[in-house]
């Protein structure tokens, strides 16, 4: 057993059965051309991100069908490369002040700090389509902005499943505050963009729970099965206190909870970019830059829900 792969067996704690699918993987003939340019890390990620729901004690047969997925999953990476960039897209002056922005009005934070009672990390979100946020009316959503939001999910993606070891063997929650959302300025096609790169790279959203829906979203959810929420691991509840209630598992206690989500914790953005790029020396050179030409200019978003 080679060491890498077997400090990344300790790093992400698989189980018996995970190392063994990631050797016999590595052995699987039918690769993609470049397949063994890849580091180890990207089997562990395929691995980690499809047995994820796999049960404790699997039978021959679900061994046999998760072997199979496996194989395809990593066969798929060469797709995400080819789509999105998957190895070679590298982070841009651009990409990262549209990153800085969104941390900064509180969409997509990840706090290393916080996590669900089973390590999971936690995706915090509150919708919010202000002035500060940057966000473009939908005449101001072209192309160039469209492929950059696609290119901006694929880098973060990355740099979670690079920080977060959980993220890929357990899978993120997220947790969404809707009070501000705006139907008439979200870009609805975004859903459908980015639909088929969870498929491509190991970016496995386990559970997506709503808070502060407004009609329109209570009638969605209504129309859903029950069959269709379970399969998204979506939940949606009318205001925080039936989110905490109902997901005591999952969401922070008050006081550890953010305070754009509605709790009394200030939360450290500019910390919590520092950790998301800790395996990544040149995107946090570029954050560290980026981030002070904003400070400095002034650029830095404090929109009143942050404050």
């Amino acid at each position: 057993m080679s060491s890498s792969l077997t400090d990344l067996f300790n790093t992400y704690a698989l189980t018996e059965y995970q190392r063994c699918a990631s050797h016999k993987v590595k052995a699987t003939k039918n690769m993609p051309t470049r397949f063994k340019e890849w580091p180890d890390e990207e089997i562990v990620w395929a691995v980690a991100v499809v047995t994820i729901g796999m049960p404790d004690k699997p039978t021959e047969s679900d061994k046999k069908f998760y072997t199979r997925a496996i194989a395809q999953r990593v066969r798929r990476l060469e797709e995400a490369e080819a789509i999105y960039g998957w190895f070679t897209l590298q982070w841009t002056p651009r990409t990262m002040q549209r990153l800085i922005t969104n941390w900064y009005c509180g969409m997509l934070v990840i706090d290393p700090e916080l996590h669900t009672a089973s390590g999971a990390p936690i995706q915090f979100v509150r919708e919010f389509y202000g002035p500060e946020s940057k966000y473009p009316q939908p005449e101001g959503q072209d192309d160039e902005w469209k492929k950059e939001s696609v290119q901006l999910y694929v880098l973060m993606a990355r740099s979670i499943c690079l920080s977060y070891p959980t993220a890929t063997t357990q899978g993120i929650v997220s947790l969404s505050d809707m009070q501000n959302f705006d139907w008439a300025v979200y870009d609805m096609s975004t859903k459908e963009r980015n639909a088929n790169i969870g498929a491509l790279i190991p970016n496995k959203l386990k559970q997506m729970i709503v808070f502060n829906p407004d009609e329109k979203m209570r009638i969605f959810y209504k129309d859903m099965t029950r069959r269709m929420r379970k399969k998204y691991g979506f939940a949606q509840y009318e205001d925080l206190a039936n989110a905490m209630e109902g997901e005591s598992s999952v969401i922070p206690s008050m006081d550890r909870l953010p305070n754009f989500m509605g709790g009394l914790r200030k939360v450290d953005i500019f910390k919590c970019l520092k950790y998301l790029f800790r395996r990544e020396p040149d995107a946090l050179n570029l954050l560290m830059k980026e981030h002070a030409h904003m400070e400095a200019s002034g650029a830095i978003p404090h929109p009143i829900h942050m404050q």
